[in-house]
């Protein structure tokens, strides 16, 4: 369905700045509402603490405002298949931080840090933050980028586990079995009593194969917090389809080493 000329219209005197847009404060409240809806068909999220809406897969160097000026140009949405990976959406590392321990002197971990969406919020919440990143150009932007304290490019599950952080935030790949692996092998990357939060899908406690049965020993040995669903929150796959997630916090256990 086309956009009417009066979101047009607010799009154009949107502000963007790099992957950020931001609408007009005098919008008018429909318009904007109809803004708002084109942007996050789009693939942006708001970000409470930018103020903003952020699109995740072009973070840190994309620049919004040639998406803008492709949505004026077909006057729809533009689908974020036609933009490559699938990052943490904002908003979405902003509530998992929420239930994070942060602050000055946390050491924290973002294992397969994509564009290190999740470690720009941990340093934004004044953490020490490493990331493994297995893409040479990704892992060069994070570090170009200035978000984190030292990046490494490795497949992240060949790393051999150093049980020295406070925090671990992580976006695994989305295949359960993956997800699972990735879980297991970043738990052992914390100190005793830190915290790993993970955006994962649905389910993942019912993954089948090998990884399966040691995450759920892992969830029965560990104190869980609550699951948190994600009340609109839903991903998009590469292919565009909408992925129901949830957020998942394990402590370590007092005496891991």
């Amino acid at each position: 369905m086309q956009i009417s000329k009066a979101v047009c219209r607010e799009l154009e005197l949107a502000h963007c700045n790099g992957p950020t847009t931001r609408l007009r404060k005098e919008a008018d409240p429909a318009t904007a509402e109809a803004a708002h809806k084109v942007l996050t068909r789009s693939g942006a999220c708001w970000s409470v603490r930018q103020q903003a809406y952020v699109f995740a897969d072009l973070y840190p160097f994309g620049h919004a405002s040639k998406l803008i000026t492709q949505i004026l140009a077909r006057r729809h949405a533009v689908n974020r298949p036609d933009r490559g990976i699938v990052s943490c959406p904002q908003s979405i590392a902003e509530l998992l931080w929420s239930n994070l321990p942060h602050g000055k002197g946390m050491q924290a971990l973002e294992p397969s840090a994509g564009h290190g969406a999740l470690a720009a919020e941990g340093a934004a919440l004044g953490c020490a933050v490493d990331c493994y990143e297995i893409d040479d150009y990704r892992a060069a932007d994070i570090t170009r980028a200035g978000i984190a304290r030292h990046v490494t490019t490795a497949d992240f599950l060949t790393v051999e586990p150093q049980p020295t952080y406070d925090v671990v935030a992580m976006y695994p790949p989305h295949r359960r079995d993956l997800a699972a692996k990735h879980i297991l092998h970043a738990h052992r990357f914390l100190r005793p009593g830190g915290v790993l939060g993970a955006l994962v899908s649905l389910g993942i406690q019912n993954t089948a194969g090998a990884a399966g049965p040691k995450l759920l020993q892992l969830l029965d040995h560990t104190h869980v917090l609550d699951d948190i669903d994600l009340q609109d929150g839903y991903l998009l796959s590469p292919t565009g389809l909408r992925m129901r997630a949830q957020l998942m916090y394990i402590h370590a256990d007092d005496t891991q080493a």
